[in-house]
């Protein structure tokens, strides 16, 4: 159920946040209007990222028996989030040409918006362990444990 909790911070924050930033690229470059069409294709853009990201959390836990190495959880992460905008955003819905300025302007933002996704589960990872150390350590305090 934890882990059910975290993907579903991981779709709304990607969502909130990738809408924000490609509302800001679309207004400072002129492009002001954002149809509702494209409200649910970033929807399900950021729903097959999140199901990807899943997928690939499983099997990198089984394959490491642990967590994997935090640059190894970056860099796939980062691959995955590049690889749907590209062919979901790009050659599905037509979001943007192939061109190199394009692809490039396109990963520029996706590891904007990775690495902003990545600090709000972080922060919200740290909340937790802070909250669950609070518990621990009021229930050592009553049991007169000092350790």
């Amino acid at each position: 159920m934890q882990k059910l909790k975290y993907y579903i911070n991981v779709f709304l924050s990607s969502y909130a946040i990738a809408s924000v930033v490609i509302a800001a690229v679309n207004y400072f470059s002129g492009a002001t209007s954002i149809s509702t069409l494209w409200i649910f294709q970033m929807a399900f853009l950021c729903l097959a990222i999140t199901i990807l990201m899943l997928l690939t959390d499983i099997l990198t836990e089984k394959l490491y028996k642990s967590a994997p190495p935090v640059w190894l959880f970056i860099l796939l992460g980062i691959i995955e989030v590049s690889a749907c905008v590209l062919f979901i955003g790009g050659l599905w819905y037509n979001w943007f040409d192939f061109n190199v300025f394009w692809i490039l302007a396109v990963l520029v933002i996706d590891v904007i918006i990775y690495f902003a996704v990545f600090g709000i589960m972080l922060l919200q990872e740290k909340q937790s362990a802070d909250s669950i150390n609070k518990i621990i350590e009021s229930e050592r305090k009553k049991n007169g444990q000092n350790y």
